[in-house]
């Protein structure tokens, strides 16, 4: 499964492509070797934020910059719900267990939601993959290519 959303995907879908996976468990695999200290938390978690759009990008073949932008969102409510990293220095009640289960509840539903009506209306992204797609959601005819061939004569 390609990261970037396309037109045919579910509501399903589109929720499981808005959510960095890996960047999330490279997450949980550093904080399980960081030291007890605010400072290197707060590094690891700036810089994975800064990451996640380019490794979308170059890795997943993401290039709608609204999936890029809900995605890195989506880590840092992951991050927040799990409560580590920089907020595992946060005292109540700043921030309590409950808050992020809250959050992320919310960030789960309402994003791609919005993607899934944007996509239905018909208002896609530009640059996305959607050429060919015509506005009842079924792939138009695309024109078979002509060549010429050795003789002269076009052949298919």
């Amino acid at each position: 499964m390609g990261r970037a959303i396309e037109q045919e995907n579910s509501f399903m879908q589109v929720l499981l492509k808005l959510i960095p996976s890996e960047v999330i468990a490279v997450f949980i695999f550093i904080q399980g070797v960081m030291p007890r200290v605010l400072l290197p938390h707060l590094v690891i978690a700036l810089l994975l934020v800064c990451i996640t759009p380019v490794y979308l990008y170059w890795a997943g073949g993401v290039r709608s910059r609204q999936q890029l932008v809900i995605s890195t969102l989506s880590l840092v409510v992951w991050v927040y719900a799990m409560g580590v990293g920089p907020f595992r220095f946060v005292k109540p009640p700043w921030y309590e267990p409950w808050h992020g289960a809250v959050a992320l509840a919310l960030w789960t539903l309402i994003p791609p939601m919005f993607l899934s009506r944007a996509r239905e209306r018909g208002h896609a992204s530009p640059g996305k993959k959607g050429a060919g797609v015509s506005s009842g959601g079924k792939r138009a005819p695309i024109a078979p290519l002509h060549r010429q061939g050795p003789r002269g004569g076009t052949r298919h």
